[in-house]
């Protein structure tokens, strides 16, 4: 676990936004791994904060921690805690202003426990920050972080706020994404061809919050059904109905067919896999980093 160019310029439009990090909770002693050229670019290059192996000095120095402490399972790395975050923490002897979670939740088996014991460690109204595996990292870790997971752990109604979510492509260092939420009865499905991260970041407005998530899609069904109510239906006209019914043939037609079959299953697989492809979803934000 490491911080990288992309996790760096989040975390200093977080701070541009939220103000300072205050009081410093990193889960696993965090890394350094903003390479050499992006740091000549940032002009970093002869900050001796970043020529440090791990980021602790980065924090205190440029993003104004008061004090960085680790937690981590063991001590290999130096962590300032050693607690195994699959297990309930019930002893807590200090809060944090900022709990930084940058590649260590997808490697713990009991990520409920360990997401509970993240909100018990922060203070009210402090800060937790994510960066984890989305997509295309089978094998690295336990775990792949969707949207809707953190979209709906940290509601307003389970005593969060200003939550945001951003979309990282490891391979892309100019562009990054903007995640918005879609509608209640809608799900945010994303694809692509390279690693993806999501970036979560969230405000504890309630000492007394509420771990509870459900899919979006789902509550909305169960609530339509025990209101009593009808789904919405959306009204075609006649034209599109005709439309569909022979767009429906054609390719029944094609699938049937021996000389088009092979080519046609091809092309509705890629046409499938290119419906939620991240770059052209509706619902993502285009945005850049600070420097190209």
């Amino acid at each position: 676990m490491g911080m990288t160019f992309q996790t760096f310029d989040l975390l200093k439009k977080n701070i541009d936004e939220f103000g300072e990090l205050g009081d410093v909770l990193t889960l696993g002693r965090l890394g350094n791994q903003i390479d050499k050229k992006k740091l000549k670019l940032l002009g970093l290059e002869s900050n001796i904060a970043f020529s440090e192996e791990y980021c602790d000095t980065i924090f205190t120095e440029y993003f104004g921690a008061n004090l960085v402490h680790s937690i981590d399972n063991s001590n290999f790395e130096g962590a300032n805690i050693v607690f195994n975050m699959n297990e309930e923490l019930k002893n807590i002897t200090k809060q944090y202003d900022t709990i930084i979670d940058i590649g260590t939740s997808e490697h713990v088996f009991n990520v409920n426990q360990s997401l509970k014991n993240i909100s018990k460690l922060c203070k009210k109204g402090g800060r937790i920050i994510h960066c984890l595996p989305a997509n295309n990292q089978c094998g690295h870790g336990f775990w792949q972080f969707s949207p809707e997971l953190f979209f709906s752990l940290y509601d307003n109604s389970n005593g969060y706020q200003s939550t945001k979510l951003h979309l990282i492509d490891s391979y892309d260092d100019k562009t990054y994404w903007q995640i918005n939420k879609k509608p209640k009865n809608e799900r945010l499905e994303l694809n692509s061809f390279t690693p993806l991260y999501i970036f979560v970041a969230t405000t504890k407005k309630s000492e007394n919050i509420i771990q509870k998530a459900q899919q979006s899609d789902y509550e909305y069904v169960w609530n339509k059904k025990s209101d009593n109510t009808q789904f919405d239906t959306i009204k075609k006209s006649s034209l599109s109905i005709v439309w569909k019914k022979i767009k429906d043939k054609v390719k029944i037609f094609f699938r049937n067919n021996y000389l088009f079959n092979k080519i046609f299953l091809k092309y509705e697989k890629k046409k499938l896999f290119l419906k939620n492809f991240y770059k052209t979803n509706k619902n993502l934000i285009e945005l850049t980093y600070d420097i190209k």
